[in-house]
């Protein structure tokens, strides 16, 4: 009777032991399962520099037509002084294109400030509250509500116009940045507008001016002496704006021949002389930090 009692509790213990290695078997199988899914996770999207060619312009094609509008942006500085000139692509973005125009039309833009730039990514600028002497509120001024979020296949890339939004839906706002370098992170993720379609020698320059990299008079990033939108406006057509130039361009490319275009109807609006950013305790986050994070 007891060598029976013995024999069971044994093969109790067996049958428990068998139990215990085939679950820690089946928890191992899952474990490395779940190991594999995670390796074969897409890897992060990875920045291009200035000098590696887009791999995704190929593959997307820019709208091409000379009806399309013009912009113009006076910029003046100790520093940098010029104009931009932006062809704006309706196809990409109507409605944040008309908003734009209208803005700009109205003055709106008339002596804002490039109020961000980092070289190697973008400058951005067109907040109405860089006017005042109060740098640490830049970036977080709108003429009202955003606008709808128009998101396409475009690539930012060098020479590209967007607008930045604050990381929600339908969040876009009139603030714009253009593109110093190719960055694919924003791919789909902000309305692009449209590109450089002669003044990138100036953005380069922009991009050299004395910066406040830690946020001691301002949000960081911020340029020590303004750099002022002095005026912005809507010239013509790119078909007009070709022939003023005399010459046949590409748009984005950079060109050393001299603007001969219409002067703008004068604006009704007061242009504030460029000015040092006086000193300031606070510092904000606005709607460019999710545009910042992404960039570096």
């Amino acid at each position: 009777m007891g060598t029976q009692l013995g024999v069971a509790r044994g093969a109790g213990l067996g049958s428990r032991a068998l139990l215990g290695a085939t679950l820690a078997l089946a928890g191992c199988s899952l474990a490395c399962d779940r190991g594999v899914e995670q390796q074969s996770e897409s890897p992060p999207r990875v920045t291009r520099t200035q000098n590696e060619a887009p791999d995704d312009d190929a593959s997307f094609s820019w709208p091409d037509d000379p009806s399309h509008p013009v912009l113009g942006i006076d910029v003046a500085s100790s520093d940098s002084t010029g104009r931009i000139l932006i062809e704006l692509l309706p196809e990409l973005a109507p409605a944040a294109v008309a908003a734009i125009i209208e803005l700009a039309d109205d003055g709106f833009y008339d002596g804002t400030t490039f109020h961000r730039v980092i070289p190697g990514f973008m400058i951005q600028g067109g907040d109405p509250n860089s006017r005042d002497r109060d740098p640490s509120n830049d970036g977080r001024g709108a003429p009202g509500q955003p606008l709808h979020d128009e998101f396409g296949q475009a690539p930012f890339v060098r020479g590209v116009v967007g607008l930045g939004n604050k990381g929600r839906e339908n969040s876009t706002s009139t603030q714009f940045f253009i593109m110093h370098a190719d960055n694919e992170n924003l791919d789909g993720r902000y309305t692009a507008v449209g590109r450089v379609l002669h003044g990138m020698d100036l953005v380069d320059e922009i991009t050299q001016v004395a910066i406040d990299r830690s946020g001691r008079w301002g949000p960081k990033d911020r340029p020590i002496e303004n750099v002022v939108l002095s005026r912005v406006r809507t010239i013509g057509q790119l078909a007009a704006v070709k022939a003023s130039l005399e010459i046949d361009i590409e748009p984005g490319s950079d060109l050393a021949s001299k603007l001969v275009a219409a002067e703008p109807a004068e604006s009704s609006r007061e242009e504030p002389a460029s000015q040092a950013a006086p000193p300031a305790s606070a510092r904000s986050n606005d709607d460019w930090e999710r545009l910042e994070a992404s960039g570096r």
